[in-house]
């Protein structure tokens, strides 16, 4: 599959669970080497340069990856002295801890254990600890579930407002209250690409009436069959075809 998010944009990959939307966000941040292909960041293999993007990527689980008996000011701070240069001064260091913390609306609970915080706040607690570096890239693996629509709304937002400041963000999600915030949509089913382009024209795309009416729409035929119907739609050339050519890519 070949696909370009460009710089400043929120992403989001949707998919029915098993369509390889995490393994292709691990693919993308690192973590995991595609057997074939290239991931390209600014044009560079991400591999053959992964030590010079390294402290610019930030990457959000699913699982939760914060020790729960500390709360989240002291959980922050603990990855800010791991991640932050150890010669900046602790007033400053302390103020980009609070900073990350406000990004994601968490400024009230900032003393509270995190073992006490809902499933959405610690996963908020976790992008805040990825947001202390200022990364050029964050990925986050389906960091609205289990948050009400008001909460979800409220960090697509925020993945807007990071983009508008210069961080690129991919998110795998299944919420679907929230997808007109994004900028782009990139849609798997069986580890196919069968949709790259706006939300707006996603839904006639699949024609259906409804975010969650493309999931039933991806049941009733072969992942092959969208992909070859994708690849056929006027939507193939500016999204998939224009945007590689505009990047440099040979595909």
């Amino acid at each position: 599959m070949t696909f370009t998010v460009l710089p400043g944009e929120t992403a989001g990959l949707l998919g029915p669970s098993g369509s390889g939307k995490s393994t292709l966000l691990k693919a993308c941040c690192g973590l995991t080497r595609p057997s074939e292909g290239e991931i390209l960041l600014d044009g560079q293999d991400l591999h053959a340069h992964r030590e010079a993007w390294r402290s610019r990527l930030g990457y959000v689980p699913q699982d939760d990856i914060l020790h729960t008996e500390l709360t989240v000011r002291r959980a922050v701070g603990y990855a800010a002295k791991l991640r932050l240069a150890p010669t900046l001064p602790p007033a400053e260091r302390e103020a980009i801890v609070d900073r990350a913390i406000r990004h994601v609306g968490l400024t009230e609970r900032a003393d509270v254990r995190i073992s006490r915080l809902s499933g959405g706040q610690r996963k908020r607690a976790s992008v805040a600890v990825e947001l202390l570096a200022s990364p050029s890239m964050l990925y986050l693996d389906e960091p609205t579930s289990g948050q009400d629509p008001h909460l979800e709304a409220s960090m697509t937002q925020l993945f807007r407002d990071l983009a508008a400041a210069g961080t690129t963000v991919v998110v795998t999600t299944h919420a679907m209250a929230s997808l007109e915030l994004l900028d782009l949509i990139v849609v798997l089913a069986g580890g196919h690409l069968v949709y790259v382009g706006p939300p707006t024209a996603l839904l006639d795309h699949f024609k259906v009436r409804s975010y969650e009416g493309v999931f039933r729409r991806l049941a009733e035929d072969e992942p092959l069959t969208w992909a070859n119907r994708y690849r056929k739609s006027p939507l193939h050339r500016p999204y998939v075809l224009e945007r590689l050519r505009g990047v440099g890519g040979n595909g």
